[in-house]
């Protein structure tokens, strides 16, 4: 008899969705650095940039409406990617493999997040 966590399953709510797109978005990135060659190394790198971070955020954050919940993703991760590679780059410790860490912080973030649930957020328009 296997007992499945209802938190795992959450179809029907945004910041559901954001965290199994954290979560899948994050391993997909680093499948694609660590195989070798250009095309799929800059599909990681892209992916990397544009997805973890903000899902990690936005997994707890309902933005009200999917279409935003997916730009506010993509914004804070280039954003947050953008300002520390910044950092790096002025105080000259520029390493890219430590970008791997963002991927590491979704995960993370949006594991606790499917874990822990929450109130499923589009019930109350039904």
């Amino acid at each position: 008899m296997t007992v499945r966590s209802p938190a795992l399953r959450q179809p029907r709510t945004r910041t559901g969705l954001t965290a199994w797109a954290g979560i899948a978005a994050s391993v997909a990135a680093v499948a694609l650095l660590a195989v070798p060659g250009r095309a799929p190394n800059l599909a990681g790198a892209f992916l990397l940039a544009s997805v973890p971070v903000g899902a990690a955020v936005m997994c707890w954050v309902d933005s009200g409406e999917g279409l935003v919940q997916a730009g506010l993703t993509l914004v804070l991760s280039l954003a947050v990617t953008a300002i520390v590679t910044a950092i790096m780059i002025w105080l000259t410790v520029w390493q890219p493999r430590a970008l791997f860490a963002f991927a590491v912080i979704g995960v993370v973030s949006c594991a606790v997040r499917l874990l822990r649930g929450g109130r499923p957020c589009c019930a109350e328009r039904q």
